[in-house]
């Protein structure tokens, strides 16, 4: 196995006393700069150059459940965040500009608990629009600065026309803000992985999630959903997961890897470019595919083949800031920045 030589900067940051971050995500615009959410409700602006650490908001209490996991989004201009329940019911859209909550927003109680709250950011025509789960098998796309439903329309019955029988969870958007990726699992129960173009949906046809022209199914017959998911260009997506076995025949599988399987997909047709083994944890790509797990530690695989070119089982970064090509992994209130040096990626 080739070895690959990097060089990391490893440096810890005390962040404010008494303050458990709850989730943090990288201001993508802007060298070193996260937003992170703590326990007791605060949004906190961090920069991990000068070590810095101010609050920019604070979520009252009653909003949130803050004794179960939240997550954060962070608006492409910045300007706007989204907070919410991991596996809940409740979020909100905060305006940091004006130092307010400009919407909140909620999805029924079906078996909400399963998957990841399906939130996200897009932009389109320079506006900041917010996609959200309403109903179990719903997503509408909602303009948090009017209130406007761009994709109001009915709920149709079971046995009626755009009906569809998927519990929608974690959303990706692409880097061009063209193609969303659900994250979602339908009866057996499995996991179930579906694509389809945002344009389309926003200008073209409202019912374009339920079943328009560009959606396709990717990852069918998945063990389980919120498997880890990262994108690696406009057009293609990784994907992580094990293949349920029982829904296929002995011939179908035979050569199927029987541990987790990483599989690159292109949205635009839903064919598999790639695929091999993988270690399970969460996915990271900027020219190498990162991956982040609890049980084996850091490691970093060739994107062409999956060759592990290099491992640390003593670090566990849970994001990457594409920017500045830092690692952050969370501690209570305190993190581990772990910087790639531009320049350094050499094989031996």
């Amino acid at each position: 196995m080739e070895d690959i030589v990097l060089k990391f900067n490893h440096r810890r940051c005390t962040l404010l006393e008494n303050e458990v971050i709850l989730d943090i995500q990288p201001i993508i615009t802007e060298d070193n700069s996260y937003f992170a959410i703590t326990r007791s409700g605060k949004i906190l602006e961090i920069n991990t150059k000068d070590e810095s650490c101010n609050t920019v908001f604070s979520i009252d209490n009653g909003e949130l459940d803050f004794d179960k996991y939240v997550s954060i989004l962070i608006s492409s201009d910045r300007n706007i965040v989204a907070a919410f329940n991991t596996f809940g019911r409740n979020g909100l859209v905060i305006d940091l500009n004006m130092n307010r909550i400009m919407m909140r927003f909620s999805r029924d109680e079906y078996h909400y608990e399963q998957t990841i709250f399906p939130v996200a950011f897009v932009k389109h025509n320079n506006q900041v629009l917010i996609i959200h789960g309403t109903l179990w098998n719903r997503l509408d796309i909602t303009n948090p600065l009017t209130g406007e439903v761009l994709t109001a329309r009915e709920n149709p019955e079971t046995t009626e026309e755009h009906y569809l029988d998927y519990f929608h969870g974690q959303l990706l958007i692409s880097p061009d803000h063209e193609w969303v990726v659900d994250n979602g699992w339908e009866w057996h129960p499995l996991g179930s992985v579906t694509t389809w173009n945002l344009k389309q949906w926003i200008i073209n046809n409202k019912w374009e999630s339920e079943d328009g022209v560009s959606k396709k199914d990717l990852w069918w017959g998945k063990e389980d959903w919120n498997d880890p998911i990262c994108w690696i260009s406009n057009t293609q997506v990784g994907l992580s997961g094990k293949l349920d076995i029982s829904l296929f025949d002995e011939e179908d599988i035979l050569n199927h890897q029987k541990g987790t399987v990483y599989r690159i997909y292109n949205v635009t047709d839903g064919s598999i470019v790639n695929e091999f083994e993988i270690y399970y944890g969460k996915l990271f790509f900027d020219t190498y595919l990162f991956c982040s797990s609890q049980d084996k530690g850091f490691q970093i695989y060739d994107h062409s083949n999956g060759k592990v070119l290099f491992e640390d089982n003593t670090i566990n970064p849970v994001i990457y800031h594409n920017k500045s090509k830092e690692f952050i992994e969370v501690k209570d209130n305190e993190i581990m920045i772990c910087q790639l040096l531009e320049g350094e990626c050499n094989f031996s």
